[in-house]
């Protein structure tokens, strides 16, 4: 009995095994880029394809601890989601004006790339509005269970919590690389479109870290965000980039009274 015991905390202490998070991440990355070699199936069975097949595969591997902590710390990770959300939101923006200088200064008609439509957006307004629900129900919940529950997650539990940020980096690396279609639609304009998925990977990276795992916060911010994007269509474009506006400018208030917050318990413990 001893050694089984002391067997089964070695293998707790050990987290993940790798062999597991690779075969995890095979299945996601499989998943997601197979659905564009397949017929027109409808909305409703590529959701099932894209999120169900590796949400269920995930749930095998590593499900029962990233739910465990899922709504770890409620009231820190509203927080910290919001004002991660608006710290990383705002750089994302700042490095992609730098970004479209840069390339303008070089190809003035690069601006008549950016300006094309977003694939993702191209659907009826009464399918966006269906969208616009299923950001909530399902876009959100699934691909924060796959990308910071189980992609960033397990590379915490694989490391032991150590290097945090490069983790956290790293995880939304290769959320932005799930999305890589934007390269063949954009060129090298899509830099911008995935410097801004990178931002938005660890905003919900940090906000995941800084709660010890809360899941549901970065849920409901992903499907908010995805939201108002479906949102330019199924109401019109002004509303939609209001609402995304005005969740920025909310977001980056909760990030100046958190900074405040902090700096006065700073001079407090002094």
């Amino acid at each position: 009995m001893m050694e089984e015991t002391e067997t089964e905390t070695e293998t707790s202490a050990s987290g993940l095994p790798r062999a597991r998070y690779l075969i995890g991440l095979v299945v996601i990355y499989v998943t997601i880029y197979s659905q564009y070699l397949l017929p027109d199936v409808g909305l409703v069975f590529a959701m099932i394809y894209v999120y169900g097949i590796p949400v269920v595969v995930v749930g095998v591997i590593w499900g029962r601890d990233i739910l465990h902590k899922s709504l770890h710390k409620m009231y820190e990770a509203f927080k910290y989601g919001f004002a991660s959300y608006g710290g990383f939101t705002a750089l994302g923006y700042g490095i992609s004006v730098v970004i479209i200088l840069i390339l303008i200064f070089f190809d003035p008609n690069i601006i008549n790339i950016l300006t094309q439509p977003n694939p993702v957006l191209n659907t009826s307004p009464e399918e966006a509005w269906l969208l616009v629900w299923l950001s909530f129900i399902v876009v959100g919940p699934a691909e924060e269970f796959l990308f910071r529950g189980f992609v960033f997650g397990g590379l915490l539990s694989m490391f032991n919590n150590r290097h945090w940020l490069f983790l956290a980096f790293l995880s939304s690396m290769l959320f932005a690389s799930v999305h890589l279609y934007y390269i063949f639609i954009y060129g090298i304009a899509s830099a911008v479109m995935l410097v801004q998925l990178i931002t938005f990977g660890m905003a919900m990276a940090v906000v995941y870290y800084l709660s010890d795992g809360n899941l549901l916060v970065p849920a409901f911010l992903h499907g908010l965000f995805d939201a108002t994007g479906f949102l330019t269509v199924a109401v019109s474009l002004d509303f939609g980039v209001a609402l995304r506006i005005d969740l920025l400018l909310f977001s980056l208030a909760v990030l100046g009274v958190v900074l405040l917050q902090r700096l006065r318990n700073r001079e407090v413990s002094y």
